[in-house]
């Protein structure tokens, strides 16, 4: 199967503008400044080492960060649709698989909530660290409808409580005010369980300790790692920057290297008919 990247966005929708100017700027950088996580792939290759062949679509790849380590752990058996609503982004992940000399790929420009796939025509739908830019229960239906029974749908986020606690939520001023739109762990598993068909086979919780510079920290804000930055206006971000660099700096009492930690979650959850 050659790579290619297809527009199959419904005419009439485009994403809100702000964020989908936010993921065109960043497209050609967001690969350096998003963290990678391999202890999620991890646990997903353990679930389906059974299958011999796996037909999946990977919801919200952005530049293919996680489609990379899927590949990695679940090789030739592997056959892959990457979905993005932004084309910069997928331009970028096109080229990006095709310099590992990875081309058993297809890349589509779609929405999540509204896929072209036959009803009952995957084994897998993964989505990685994007199921806040969906809307929920109208991207779970349309997973419950072109899954096959007894097929996987696998989500790694960040929740809405675990985001208070890391250094951003913490320490950056207004970030959690500002972040709205991830979902809390009662709200995401309750539209999980309101779906008919679908149930939640497994949660898993990762913390991770990560180690920067405040100088990185700041370089990270600047070229928009989250796109939760996109949400300030200039002022306000410089602002915000002034008060984030204060209160490391109060905190650190120097120190050069400024830890704490990430936390995740991955739902498995299967379709049963």
């Amino acid at each position: 199967m050659c790579s290619q990247v297809i527009d199959r966005a419904e005419p009439s929708y485009t994403m809100p503008t702000t964020i989908n100017h936010h993921f065109s700027r960043v497209a050609n950088s967001y690969r350096y400044f998003r963290t990678t996580d391999s202890e999620p792939i991890t646990s997903i290759a353990k679930e389906l080492k059974k299958l011999a062949r796996i037909e999946a679509i990977d919801i919200g790849c952005g530049t293919g960060r996680y489609d990379i380590l899927l590949y990695k752990y679940l090789g030739d058996k592997l056959h892959l649709t990457c979905v993005d609503a932004n084309v910069d982004m997928l331009a970028q992940l096109d080229k990006y698989l095709k310099k590992l000399s990875i081309s058993n790929f297809v890349a589509i420009c779609s929405r999540a909530e509204n896929l072209t796939f036959p009803s009952h025509s995957l084994d897998c739908i993964f989505t990685f660290n994007a199921i806040h830019h969906f809307n929920l229960s109208e991207f779970l239906r349309e997973s419950a409808r072109i899954l096959k029974s007894g097929g996987y749908l696998f989500i790694y986020t960040r929740l809405r409580e675990q985001n208070g606690r890391n250094i951003w939520g913490r320490c950056f001023p207004k970030f959690q005010q500002k972040e709205t739109r991830l979902n809390t762990l009662n709200t995401l598993m309750q539209t999980v369980v309101a779906m008919p068909t679908l149930r939640i086979k497994s949660t898993e919780y990762f913390k991770y300790r990560r180690m920067s510079t405040l100088e990185q920290l700041v370089e990270r804000v600047k070229a928009h790692h989250y796109s939760t930055f996109s949400l300030y206006s200039p002022e306000e971000l410089e602002e915000s920057i002034a008060g984030f660099v204060n209160r490391i700096e109060n905190e650190s009492n120097g120190a050069h290297w400024i830890h704490w930690f990430d936390e995740n979650v991955l739902f498995v959850i299967r379709k049963e008919d």
